[in-house]
């Protein structure tokens, strides 16, 4: 086994400049100070989301997560506005943040990758493009967390 660090990711808070604002007090830079006092590979999303959410804007970062109007889905009456979890969107580009950490630090695991392209969280691919058609099994209850 090969341990890594993964710092959290960032929540979506800007301030009136169009920055990122932690939120998450120490703990990125506590993960960020392990890993390099072990001497372990780290994989920064705290930083990659930062970029993320920056390069989407402030508007636009809502595509990557659980942000919809009510009635979007059915028994859902009330608006979601959750600047934590992420949906299908931001998941996908999540994933590949988590995938750039692992060819980065060239992890073991890495052999096992099909898709060599790069990925910049700067250039995140376009919101329009993506699709992915809703699970059949869903709950409108939101997760716990913000």
């Amino acid at each position: 086994m090969i341990p890594v660090i993964v710092t959290s990711t960032a929540r979506r808070e800007f301030n009136d400049s169009g920055k990122v604002v932690n939120t998450l007090g120490d703990f990125p830079a506590a993960a960020r100070k392990v890993a390099k006092d072990m001497n372990v590979a780290l994989i920064d999303l705290n930083a990659m989301t930062t970029k993320f959410y920056e390069a989407l804007g402030k508007e636009g970062s809502t595509k990557a997560l659980v942000h919809y109007p009510a009635n979007t889905f059915p028994g859902q009456t009330k608006a979601l506005a959750d600047n934590t979890h992420f949906n299908s969107y931001g998941a996908y580009e999540i994933a590949k943040c988590v995938m750039e950490g692992i060819k980065s630090n060239h992890l073991g695991i890495e052999k096992y990758i099909i898709d060599k392209s790069t990925f910049d969280p700067s250039h995140p691919d376009p919101v329009e493009s993506f699709s992915v058609p809703p699970s059949p099994k869903w709950s409108n209850v939101k997760p716990a967390g913000n």
